[in-house]
């Protein structure tokens, strides 16, 4: 019986391929970008021609302190000025005289006492202090009434009315005070028929209607009304006042043939 021939022997396998190294893995390997690329270093921040962080940072803080130690420079400077313009001490700025205000009255007014306070603490010099304290008293003070809303209110006659009233007032106020008391009320239509009444100039209670009313002026009325500059001086003369001087002394005396 013959035996059986020997297997050949197996072909060796081939070696497995190298697997590809993965992206991450190459990355490691590269360098890291310049964070620097493109930026234009002066040559006092490099060193051997590369960026000298070291220097730069160096050189922001030197910067960083001169910059706060001209602030604080600046700031005493400041100081040092408003210590010169304003006065020593809140209470010694000066209280401005304004026409037909009471200058103490004024200065003991607290909103007078809290602008000294704020004056004082910006460093305000007197001028500015007095100019703020006028422009406050120009606010509040009573505006000027057209005189289109005079002569709706108050009729034709309505110059004649607050020149009688006004003689009235002049005469009749013992002082300052009074005739600052007397000018706050006849700011408006109804304070000048108000004080008309209260002169007995409108006749009657009731002779409210402007076109009606007909002032009657006594002849000390119009004597005070004479003492007016508007009817005397010719730089302020009034025509108005001086026509109602005029006609009143013709409705007292009547036979009588005057001038003005």
């Amino acid at each position: 019986m013959a035996e059986p021939s020997p297997s050949p022997p197996a072909a060796p396998s081939p070696a497995p391929a190298p697997l590809p190294a993965s992206a991450s893995e190459n990355k490691r390997f590269e360098s890291p970008p310049d964070p620097f690329a493109g930026i234009a270093f002066p040559d006092k921040f490099k060193r051997d021609g590369k960026p000298d962080l070291s220097a730069f940072v160096n050189s922001y803080g030197e910067l960083e302190t001169r910059f706060n130690t001209k602030t604080e420079e600046l700031k005493r400077q400041i100081a040092e000025e408003q210590a010169t313009n304003r006065p020593k001490a809140a209470t010694e700025y000066q209280i401005p005289k304004i026409a037909g205000i009471d200058e103490k009255e004024l200065a003991e007014h607290p909103m007078v006492a809290w602008w000294r306070d704020e004056a004082f603490s910006a460093g305000l010099p007197q001028d500015k202090f007095a100019k703020a304290v006028e422009k406050y008293i120009e606010a509040v003070q009573p505006q000027a009434i057209p005189e289109d809303t005079l002569k709706a209110e108050l009729g034709d006659s309505f110059k004649q009315r607050i020149a009688a009233v006004d003689a009235w007032a002049q005469k009749t106020a013992k002082d300052d005070a009074e005739m600052d008391a007397f000018r706050s009320i006849g700011t408006s239509p109804a304070g000048i028929r108000l004080m008309e009444r209260l002169a007995g100039l409108s006749g009657t209670m009731a002779a409210d209607d402007p076109a009606h009313v007909q002032p009657a002026v006594t002849l000390e009325q119009l004597r005070a009304m004479q003492q007016d500059p508007r009817y005397w001086d010719s730089a302020r003369r009034d025509p108005a006042l001086v026509k109602q001087v005029e006609e009143g002394y013709q409705k007292l005396y009547p036979d009588a043939k005057r001038s003005a």
